[in-house]
């Protein structure tokens, strides 16, 4: 009999990448092994728009209750308010359709409380496994929670050593509970078609500098506007900046490029659902963010040989390049740095460091791939 995986995974935007963490994962079980039969759970009508994307990787998935909420939900107060709210009324049916179902697994993302609080007061069959998604604040109420919590979790899974080690360290879990699981982000195969699409965008030219990422502070692109500015008046020729995604954050970067008059110069692409086609044209990728975890874009930049420029924060960027062996950190909110490795880069494009670099990013990414990510989870399973 098929061992029975269910993801939890409600989310308020489904373009961020935890969503397609979990379709992959769940994916990497139904492609390479016919003993685990994986389940999506649909909380509170999140994945509806999503159910032709589920259907072509034939992916189940089970109904909770259906909000009939608009998404996405954005802005901090508002986020935590839903949170909160579907925390409480979910406690119920959920409780009912773990009874129901049984599932062996339930893989935990994103809003976890209402999972954690029914495990911890429960007893089901069920092993509950906490997947940590990004870099975690560990604010007092989490720490305490959290550890309440491990008592009833068979395992939690994190994203990256870092983050792995500085749960154990802050005493949030037991080492022998915490595994690494990296996300499963690349697909070689979709890579290599996905690439070669013509960009249907009405501009033409190529060899721009590109940057990826929801627009939220988090991303941290109102710096690197500031920057690219900065820059731009030193350096002659310097390439546009192509920025891909929306969110709340759109304004005030749309203000941002008109006070700093480079309007012509850095462009607002909006969501792409292919981003391969934009970095496969572009010269080199650039991370603005405050924080990864690792950061998928980052990884897909790797994946497609591009030439990776990202602040140096924690824990994936930090992690992923090595030591800068697989390309270049910038100091979190530095202008003097962030403008040398501009040039040091524009001026070296076709040296023989940049090639290796891309080389060691490209072998880092394989890391990711869905094959692999299916390996490591059957294990830990």
């Amino acid at each position: 009999m098929k061992k029975k995986v269910f993801y939890w995974s409600p989310h308020i935007n489904e373009q961020i990448a935890t969503v397609k963490a979990v379709v992959n994962s769940a994916f990497s079980l139904v492609e390479y092994d016919k003993n685990y039969e994986p389940v999506i759970l649909n909380v509170f009508g999140e994945w509806n728009s999503l159910k032709n994307l589920l259907n072509e990787k034939n992916l189940n998935f089970k109904n909770l209750i259906n909000l009939n909420i608009k998404l996405p939900i954005n802005g901090f107060i508002k986020s935590r308010i839903f949170y909160t709210f579907l925390s409480f009324i979910i406690l119920i049916p959920l409780y009912k359709f773990l009874k129901k179902e049984k599932p062996d697994y339930l893989i935990i993302h994103l809003i976890t409380v209402p999972v954690l609080v029914l495990c911890f007061f429960f007893n089901f069959k069920t092993k509950f496994i906490l997947r940590i998604s990004g870099y975690p604040k560990l604010h007092f109420l989490r720490k305490i929670f959290w550890r309440i919590a491990s008592k009833k979790i068979y395992k939690i899974f994190t994203p990256t050593e870092i983050t792995k080690k500085m749960l154990i360290e802050n005493g949030v879990f037991s080492e022998d509970q915490i595994f690494l699981l990296r996300d499963p982000i690349i697909s070689i195969k979709n890579l290599n078609i996905l690439k070669t699409k013509k960009i249907d965008d009405n501009f033409e030219f190529d060899n721009y500098i590109l940057s990826i990422g929801r627009l939220t502070r988090q991303k941290n692109f109102q710096f690197l506007i500031k920057a690219y500015a900065h820059v731009k008046q030193e350096v002659t020729n310097l390439p546009k900046l192509l920025i891909i995604g929306e969110g709340e954050e759109k304004n005030n970067l749309t203000e941002k490029i008109r006070e700093y008059k480079v309007e012509k110069d850095v462009l607002l692409l909006g969501y792409r659902n292919n981003v391969f086609q934009y970095l496969n044209k572009s010269l080199f990728f650039l991370l603005s963010s405050d924080w990864e975890d690792p950061g998928f874009v980052l990884l897909e930049a790797a994946a497609s040989n591009k030439l990776i420029l990202s602040s140096n924060v924690l824990s994936g960027p930090k992690e992923f390049l090595y030591n800068k062996s697989s390309g270049f950190l910038y100091e979190k909110e530095n202008f003097t740095d962030f403008k040398n490795k501009i040039k040091h880069i524009l001026n070296n494009i076709d040296s023989k460091e940049i090639y290796l670099k891309k080389v060691n990013a490209k072998k880092n990414s394989k890391n990711y791939t869905i094959f692999y990510h299916y390996k490591e989870l059957s294990k830990l399973l």
